[in-house]
C-alpha cells in the first residue's frame, strides 16, 4: 500500500492535531497495512517544498474582500508537483489553518471543507473553530476520513444505489461518512451521526474501496467534498 504522509501548517492547533491523527488511527484499526507518517507542521528538508508552511505561501489566495482563503485546486497541484512523488508514490494529506475555496466552472464555491484529487487532499479547520469543542473534534476527524475515502474509491460507483453526484460522487447512506456537507451545520450532523452509529463508512462504500490504492493515478476520484453551496462571491 501507498504511505500516507501526512502535514498541516504551524496555524494548527494542539486541540486540532489530536483530532487529526485520531481520526487517521480509527482508518488504520480498519485497514491493517496501512503507513502512515506524521511530518506535522516541522520542515523536512531546506527550501522549496520544505514544509505545509512553504505550500501554504506559495498558493494562490483567492480575491475576497472579507476573508484570506486559499485556492484548494492550486495548493493540490503545488503538492502535485513535489519531486519526491514521482520517486516514491505517496498519498499526501495536507490540513491548513485557512480557509479554502475551490472552482466551480468558472467560479469559484464561496468555500470548501476539503478537496481531493487522485492521490492528494487538502483540508481547512478554519470553519470549525467557533464550533463546541466536541462537535469540532468531531467535524475535524470526519473531514480527513471523509478525503481520504474519496482517494481509497468510496462512493465512486454511481452505479449502485444510495449515490449521488454533488461536487464529486457521495453517498446518501446514514451514518456515513462519505455523505456531502454543504454547511457546518450538515457536516456536524453527518459527523455526529456516524459517531452515535459506531461507523465510519457504510457496508456499500467499503465495498467500493479499491482493494490497493498503490496504483492510484493522479486526478483519479476527484471530488470537492463537503463544501460550500453558493457560487461567487
Amino acid at each position: 500500500m501507498l504511505p500516507i504522509n501526512v502535514m498541516y501548517d504551524s496555524g494548527i492547533d494542539e486541540f486540532e492535531e489530536i483530532a487529526i491523527v485520531n481520526g487517521l488511527g480509527e482508518l488504520d484499526s480498519m485497514f491493517p497495512g496501512m503507513r502512515i507518517r506524521m511530518y506535522g507542521a516541522s520542515a523536512w528538508c531546506e527550501g522549496e517544498y520544505s514544509s505545509a508552511d512553504w505550500y501554504v505561501h506559495n498558493t494562490r489566495a483567492v480575491p475576497r474582500m472579507d476573508i484570506l482563503q486559499l485556492d484548494a485546486g492550486d495548493l493540490i497541484d503545488l503538492i502535485a508537483g513535489e519531486p519526491w512523488q514521482e520517486a516514491e508514490p505517496h498519498i499526501d494529506v495536507m490540513f491548513t489553518s485557512y480557509d479554502l475555496a475551490a472552482m466551480d466552472g468558472r467560479q469559484y464555491l464561496n468555500f470548501v471543507f476539503g478537496m481531493a484529487d487522485g492521490r492528494i487532499t487538502v483540508q481547512s479547520v478554519a470553519r470549525y473553530r467557533e464550533l463546541p469543542d466536541f462537535d469540532r473534534y468531531l467535524a475535524i476527524k470526519a473531514v480527513v476520513q471523509h478525503e481520504l475515502g474519496h482517494i481509497f474509491g468510496m462512493a465512486s460507483n454511481l452505479g449502485r444505489t444510495n449515490t449521488e453526484y454533488n461536487l464529486g460522487p457521495h453517498c446518501t447512506n446514514s451514518g456515513c461518512i462519505m455523505r456531502q456537507g454543504l454547511s457546518v451545520s450538515e457536516w456536524v450532523q453527518h459527523a455526529r451521526e456516524s459517531h452515535e452509529m459506531g461507523r465510519v463508512y457504510c457496508p456499500q462504500c467499503l465495498k467500493d474501496k479499491v482493494s490497493t490504492y498503490d496504483a492510484i493515478p493522479l486526478g483519479a476520484y476527484a471530488a470537492v467534498a463537503a463544501g460550500g453551496n453558493k457560487i461567487g462571491r
